[in-house]
């Protein structure tokens, strides 16, 4: 199909009576509009057909996964763009959690390529209502080196470090980093494959993927760009894992002291146990149940959508419905651990409220 076809494609809907009515972006007052009886092909020839006449950013919010990932192929389909999916996750609230970070990884992915500029953005409602890192401290964790760079591998070393990556052996997933000598490797989830960069002193000498099996390089690089390992990342805390440990050990007094019954106590070891990781360097499994604490402010992917995008919508009753659903889940489920002390956060650190959202 000829580009000429594909617009004529897209932009067809629009000659609908009702889509004709819309009003464009740059219309103050008249927005947001209802557009009601569209099947579920139609409503992303709707959402297409808008992003190919005003050419802003796309951001289309759907009910669930499994609609987003519908509606995406089907947008992408029609405009020839990349989309790029916005799930939620799982939070780590057990230190015992041995959960996969690959869910979380893709997210943190989603929200650096909504940061750069991404053209289509669709995301389910606990992919938009989550709690996030907030988006400049994103910017701060997150960087790129080129061939060009000139640092020490012990600078980048200190750099992943903060950003939550994990020192290995060897590298084998997302999230880890490895180092002999001059040699650096890491697994940005950002890239398909490891990166390997090799150093002649303070300057980079080569870099590329390789292959986790064989450890032959399968591509050489001019750049790499390195996102956080992880959402909630202590080291990121204003002050550091540092000034996190002191708070935690300043609650933990608080709540040897004034709670009353088992739960203040069983709180105070699980606050002094998680202090005491931090003070030695240690990896927090879950560094989750302190999301307010760290970051001080609660921020979601919604922060980092471009104020000039074109927003839509999709299925808002459905919408609705499973936002509110799952706030009720992560509300039961908070509430429940700090009931039983081992919980400190209040529920609302881990989601911004529906009418908050849609506002």
């Amino acid at each position: 199909m000829t580009n000429t076809n594909e617009k004529i494609l897209d932009l067809s809907i629009l000659s609908d009576p009702e889509a004709a009515a819309l009003p464009s972006p740059e219309e103050s007052g008249r927005l947001p509009a209802l557009v009601s009886g569209l099947s579920a092909v139609h409503r992303a020839h709707l959402a297409a057909a808008l992003r190919a006449k005003y050419s802003r950013p796309l951001f289309v919010l759907c009910p669930d996964e499994s609609s987003a990932r519908a509606l995406a192929a089907d947008v992408s389909a029609l405009t020839g763009e990349e989309v790029n999916l916005l799930f939620g996750r799982d939070f780590a609230l057990y230190s015992a959690d041995a959960m996969s970070r690959g869910g979380e990884q893709r997210r943190i992915n989603a929200l650096a390529a909504l940061m750069n500029g991404a053209a289509v953005t669709v995301a389910s409602a606990e992919g938009a209502l989550s709690a996030a890192m907030p988006p400049e401290v994103f910017r701060r964790a997150a960087f790129e080196i080129d061939l060009k760079t000139q640092a020490a591998p012990e600078d980048i070393e200190d750099a992943l470090l903060r950003s939550g990556y994990s020192r290995a052996v060897q590298v084998e997933g997302p999230g880890q980093f490895s180092r002999r000598g001059g040699i650096l490797d890491f697994f940005s989830p950002a890239q398909p494959q490891p990166v390997r960069i090799e150093f002649w002193g303070d300057e980079i000498d080569s870099m590329g993927l390789f292959d986790t099996g064989s450890q032959r390089r399968t591509e050489s690089l001019e750049r790499c760009f390195i996102v956080p390992a992880a959402e909630v990342l202590p080291t990121l805390a204003r002050g550091g894992s540092r000034a996190v440990a002191s708070e935690l050990e300043r609650q933990a007094e608080r709540a040897a002291k004034r709670r009353g019954g088992e739960t203040g106590p069983i709180l105070a070891q699980t606050l002094r146990e998680d202090a005491d990781r931090l003070n030695g360097g240690a990896e927090l499994p879950a560094a989750d149940r302190y999301i307010g604490l760290i970051y001080g402010e609660r921020a979601t992917a919604l922060d980092y959508m471009p104020d000039e995008a074109v927003v839509v919508l999709d299925q808002p009753s459905r919408f609705t419905e499973n936002a509110r659903s799952w706030i009720k889940r992560v509300t039961e489920d908070v509430t429940s651990l700090v009931s039983a002390g081992k919980l400190v956060s209040r529920p609302d650190d881990y989601y911004i409220p529906l009418d908050a959202a849609l506002r």
